[in-house]
């Protein structure tokens, strides 16, 4: 009944967490939180602000519970787990309403297994303080010393969070502060760690958690799709945010998904304290607070009673689902607020594409006809509209991609070339996007380029016509979406594509002759500057610098894009959002800027910088690193302005070729690193990502191992 299935041991296999990911939750120092210093106090709000919408956890340093009570509560919950069992069955109970219980895994009947943990539960407001005398005898001096030292800093915590918000600071106190939960925690030592969870992944039925662990560890975060310990540190408190505060913020607060390994050592000992409302109240209604709300930032959930939620999330248990995907808002009502279009039964798509695609004059064509409102095929879905509003980028997040300076890279300076390697190393297994700069390719190449591209997507259209084809095996070709019929919604872009090696090198004269030269010079820069970054993920990954240079430098594709300016920009898109097929892109972007990749859960946006460049991991790399880089997802925004042009160059190998294996690299495999992904050829991968267009679905997903192939441990 404890041992996990098999799909969620495979799933572990894509959340491990990285050796060199060194991620640490924000620390948030409440030393001079009362001071009559208010720059001080708008630092630590600040500080607040930034952890709390982009991990969701974050910890506290004297934050003024000594830590003689800290030390002292751990141990009286250890002594009342260990002490004799008949004593703890007088209140064992799986009502959540009982002032307070022994229990082991409310949803024991519902969950999928159960989890390596006792609790003691103390509802000690609720909204009235709990009797003393119903504590066991025990903890019960320590637990009514730490109540009083937890609701202290309880307010306090509540008044930053309001604050953090741009709320009066007792805001948030007049909703929540009505109801406090204790739970001991207790996680025995387990014999076989490995096949069970000392709590399953969750996010917590609270507006917030105080949470202190002692000195056995185990608590994770999922923080970019990796699992991020939370180590133990003495005199330290945690605080994560809660479901509850991540619907009332209309997600400017972020409720992170967490979970408890089991572990050999223990017993591990936690008390959690949860911020909440009466959890039977069917009276009080929650929903996003009007004072955040706007027309940028209508509301994404329902307003909801606390019965209603608890009730939900007790009946679905830990499973690893998120309670507040229950509460959004319909796609229906999502319409009534944005405005997004008008479903008409006597819509015709398919004549829509087909009289498009005939045009050959692509996106511009429409443009250039003067058009105010954007044709129906490219309109995005409603269920994707709203969907947005989980992604949507906060302006407080202050994410910037890594930067990688190359200026001493390929000099015999040994210390900077692997001080180069190591932020590679980082940037590709953590973003899977960085920026390069001092490359080595003359600004005034880089400008030519992008001006070249849009005289090409400029001239005359009858010219461009010449050019047009659907077949990626063409040397040069000028096209628009490659998966017009396949995907949900056309994409706002056009685009010249140039097979430079495919492995024969390009004739220049298949080149257009309103930017041949500029790409031929462009060519021979772009070559050089993948050369040394080839070489430089290679040494990234422990291997010869030219142990890559063998496996993918015999294709190199160039796509000049033209984003065209955009009437109705916030209902398309300039791509969809996908991962690439390749090993890597280099990518060269103008002024105008809309290229955004996944974060955390989040849109972060890449600003232009001229003069720099853009790395991206593709999906191949990932494949054959077995997840150790990174392929992030990614997009381009349609915009108001424009047009925007782009330059990227996909390193790779030949498309139609079905003779070569790709698969995870024997040399970085091992028994602690078994193989993720399947051995394909690139016709296997490539004929299944133009089959399915850029709909947002991770391609690399159809070539994971099964369940079946993988090795897991014994299972009895």
């Amino acid at each position: 009944m404890f041992v996990r299935p098999l799909d969620e041991l495979t799933e572990e296999l894509d959340h491990i967490e990285d050796e060199h990911s060194n991620f640490e939750i924000p620390v948030i120092d409440m030393k001079n939180v009362d001071s009559d210093d208010h720059h001080q106090r708008k630092e630590i709000t600040d500080q607040v602000r930034r952890a709390s919408g982009t991990w969701g956890f974050f910890r506290l340093v004297n934050h003024g519970i000594p830590l003689t009570v800290t030390d002292e509560i751990i141990k009286g919950i250890k002594r009342f787990h260990e002490q004799d069992t008949e004593i703890k069955k007088k209140i064992y109970s799986n009502d959540p309403k009982t002032g307070c219980t022994f229990h082991t895994n409310f949803d024991l009947y519902v969950s999928k297994y159960a989890n390596w943990r006792d609790s003691l539960r103390c509802n000690l407001l609720s909204p009235d303080p709990l009797d003393h005398q119903k504590l066991p005898d025990t903890c019960r001096d320590i637990i009514v010393e730490y109540w009083k030292h937890i609701m202290k800093l309880a307010n306090t915590v509540t008044g930053l969070l309001s604050e953090a918000l741009g709320l009066e600071q007792d805001h948030l106190k007049r909703i929540f502060t009505d109801f406090l939960v204790l739970s001991g925690h207790y996680y025995p030592a387990c014999p076989e760690p490995e096949l069970t969870l000392g709590t399953s992944k969750h996010s917590d039925p609270s507006f917030f958690t105080l949470l202190l662990q002692d000195h056995i560890g185990g608590l994770q975060i999922l923080h970019q799709n990796q699992w991020v310990t939370v180590k133990p540190i003495p005199g330290t408190l945690i605080v994560n945010i809660g479901d509850l505060l991540q619907l009332i913020s209309n997600n400017k607060f972020k409720s992170a998904e967490h979970r408890v390994l089991a572990n050999r050592n223990g017993p591990r000992v936690s008390v959690a304290c949860f911020l909440n409302t009466k959890s039977s109240d069917n009276t009080k209604i929650y929903g996003p607070l009007k004072e955040i709300l706007s027309e940028e930032n209508p509301p994404i959930y329902k307003n909801i009673t606390m019965k209603e939620y608890i009730e939900h999330y007790v009946k679905k248990g830990l499973g690893g689902v998120s309670a507040l995907d229950h509460f959004k808002l319909s796609m229906s009502t999502f319409v009534q607020i944005t405005g997004a279009g008008e479903q008409q039964p006597s819509y015709d798509r398919l004549k829509e594409l087909k009289a498009f695609e005939e045009s050959k004059a692509g996106v511009k064509g429409i443009v250039d006809a003067g058009i105010v409102k954007i044709p129906r095929m490219f309109v995005r879905p409603l269920d994707e509209l709203a969907e947005e509003l989980n992604h949507t980028e906060q302006e407080n997040s202050n994410f910037e991609i890594p930067v990688i300076d190359m200026k001493s890279v390929d000099q015999n300076e040994h210390q900077r070339h692997n001080e180069v390697i190591d932020d590679i190393r980082r940037a590709a297994g953590t973003w899977g996007f960085f920026r390069l700069v001092n490359h080595g390719i003359p600004l005034t190449v880089m400008n030519e380029i992008i001006k070249g591209m849009k005289r090409f997507h400029e001239q005359d259209t009858a010219i461009k016509k010449q050019y047009h084809s659907n077949d990626p095996k063409t040397g040069c070709m000028f096209y628009t979406n490659f998966d017009l019929y396949v995907s949900k919604y056309a994409n706002w872009r056009d685009s010249l594509r140039c097979n430079l090696l495919s492995p024969d090198p390009l004739d220049p004269q298949e080149l257009p002759d309103t930017c041949r030269d500029i790409i031929v010079e462009y060519w021979k820069h772009i070559t050089k500057l993948a050369d040394t970054v080839t070489g430089l993920l290679s040494e990234a990954l422990g291997l010869e610098q030219d142990h890559l240079k063998r496996i993918f430098t015999d294709f190199l594709v160039l796509s000049g894009h033209y984003y065209p300016a955009c009437p109705e920009p916030e209902l398309t898109l300039g791509t969809s959002k996908h991962s690439d097929p390749s090993f890597f892109t280099l990518l060269l972007q103008d002024h105008i800027g809309g290229l955004q990749f996944l974060h955390q859960n989040q849109w972060v946006t890449v600003k232009p910088i001229s003069g720099t460049l853009i790395v991206n991991i593709g999906d191949l790399l990932q494949l054959i690193s077995n997840g150790k880089f990174k392929s992030a997802e990614h997009r381009v925004l349609a915009n108001r302005d424009g047009p925007r042009v782009s330059v990227a160059c996909f390193l790779n190998t030949k498309f139609s070729d079905d003779t070569k294996i790709y698969g995870p690299m024997k040399e970085i495999l091992s028994e602690v690193n078994p193989p993720i992904y399947k051995n394909i050829t690139m016709k296997e991968y490539t004929d299944y990502y133009f089959r399915k267009g850029l709909d947002g679905v991770f391609a690399l997903n159809q070539f994971k191992l099964s369940r079946s192939t993988l090795k897991f441990p014994r299972l009895q």
